[in-house]
């Protein structure tokens, strides 16, 4: 039994949606694998060894905890805007840390961004900001990607 394409294939119908919390722990575990396969494929394939994956590997749950865990579930108890501003936070750390794309962090952030604007959307105050975190999560999600298949090629 296949669990990766059943979370990833919940996952994605979640964000088609508008994810509720209670749908959070799907979100996350589909982006904590989403940035631990690619970055077990740059890590292992380039620097060598188990060694280089495993802080790698607890950066990635460490933030996952905090980005989902912790950091959607209190923005979604801000007022007003806060939900769309902390979304767009979350979508300008992951293109930041596009650079650093061997850590996963881009998916993280960016998945986190996507999800939080996804669940606030809906209000007409903040609807523009809402979708401008989902587009730059999206976006900083491509461009990871993008960065992870040239570097396992090049």
């Amino acid at each position: 039994m296949n669990v990766a394409p059943r979370v990833l294939t919940t996952a994605r119908s979640t964000l088609a949606a508008n994810p509720t919390e209670a749908d959070l722990p799907r979100v996350a575990g589909a982006a904590a694998l989403f940035a631990a396969v690619p970055s077990a494929l740059v890590t292992l394939a380039q620097q060598g060894g188990v060694r280089a994956y495993v802080p790698v590997l607890a950066l990635i749950v460490l933030v996952t905890l905090g980005v989902f865990a912790w950091g959607v579930p209190a923005a979604l108890d801000l007022d007003e805007q806060g939900p769309s501003v902390v979304a767009l936070g979350l979508a300008g750390l992951a293109l930041l840390t596009v650079p650093l794309f061997w850590t996963g962090l881009p998916a993280l952030l960016g998945a986190g961004a996507i999800a939080l604007g996804r669940m606030c959307d809906d209000e007409p105050e903040s609807r523009r900001l809402a979708q401008a975190a989902t587009r730059v999560g999206a976006a900083s999600i491509v461009l990871y990607l993008l960065l992870v298949v040239v570097d396992v090629l090049g």
